[in-house]
């Protein structure tokens, strides 16, 4: 099949002054030639008269183009620019460190995704991104602060040279560069989907946050600008449940949460959906 520039195809149109739908039985037919130009194709027919007949192949023709079908098939790999993931995050009670308020300890998770399609029933998803951990205390006088030997956990009425009011919450938060490897088991309609890896992260930022009312009743926030001791690499194991076109997801981080002899010794997990 030949292959035209669009420009010359343009000019064979509109120079034809011929167009039907189908082929005239009563004219001698003295040549054919077919023509294809980005995946469109286009059968020009010349009559002993002088006169030119162009057809082209509508969509579903091209549907059911066989060799199309096998073209498509053979991509292995996809790639969505942009997807979203929100849950909690938490850590256990136990260890140290404040009790965590789910409501408001946000896990949000912004990044690209490619998936292998090794076949029908399993594929490898990737996800490279960013993601944001906070760590919302349950009770709010509780001030994470920053010293030189380590991270403290103080009542507000007890802060070095702090100020007086009435205090509303308290957080910490850290943000990673995370990678994610996935496989995942499918049915054969996608409809129910399992997997299990593993990902890797490096600390981008973190701070410390609380909010008090003054005596004269404003909204006043302190932060405190620093990484309050969050490590800086993360690393941990993901599973994943999907059905339909909601996807539940689970984070265990394996090494802690805080630097070696700065806080409490603790695992962070983070949990919650996405829509795809």
């Amino acid at each position: 099949m030949r292959k035209l520039p669009l420009f010359i195809l343009a000019l064979v149109i509109f120079a034809s002054g011929t167009f039907a739908q189908s082929q005239d039985t009563t004219k001698k037919v003295e040549k054919t030639l077919d023509y294809t130009i980005m995946g469109k194709s286009w059968t020009v027919t010349k009559y002993a008269d002088g006169t030119k007949l162009i057809e082209w192949e509508e969509d579903n023709q091209l549907d059911n183009d066989p060799e199309k079908y096998i073209r498509k098939s053979t991509n292995k790999f996809y790639y969505n620019f942009l997807e979203s993931e929100i849950g909690l995050s938490m850590y256990p009670n136990d260890k140290g460190a404040p009790q965590v308020k789910p409501w408001g300890s946000w896990y949000v998770s912004l990044h690209s995704v490619g998936t292998w399609k090794a076949s029908k029933n399993f594929h490898l998803r990737s996800t490279l991104g960013v993601n944001w951990y906070n760590f919302k205390f349950e009770d709010r006088g509780t001030i994470a602060v920053r010293n030189p030997d380590g991270l403290d956990f103080v009542n507000f009425e007890d802060l070095p040279n702090g100020p007086e009011g009435v205090p509303t919450k308290s957080k910490i938060s850290a943000s990673y560069a995370t990678l994610t490897l996935v496989p995942t088991f499918r049915t054969n309609d996608g409809n129910f989907r399992i997997g299990a890896g593993g990902y890797a992260g490096f600390r981008l930022g973190g701070r410390g946050k609380y909010v008090y009312d003054d005596l004269d009743g404003d909204k006043q926030k302190v932060f405190t600008k620093s990484n309050m001791y969050v490590e800086n690499f993360r690393y941990g194991l993901r599973g994943e449940i999907g059905v339909g076109d909601v996807t539940f997801f689970f984070n265990y981080d394996l090494n802690d949460l805080f630097q070696p002899g700065l806080g409490p010794e603790l695992q962070a997990i983070s949990f919650g959906l996405r829509v795809d």
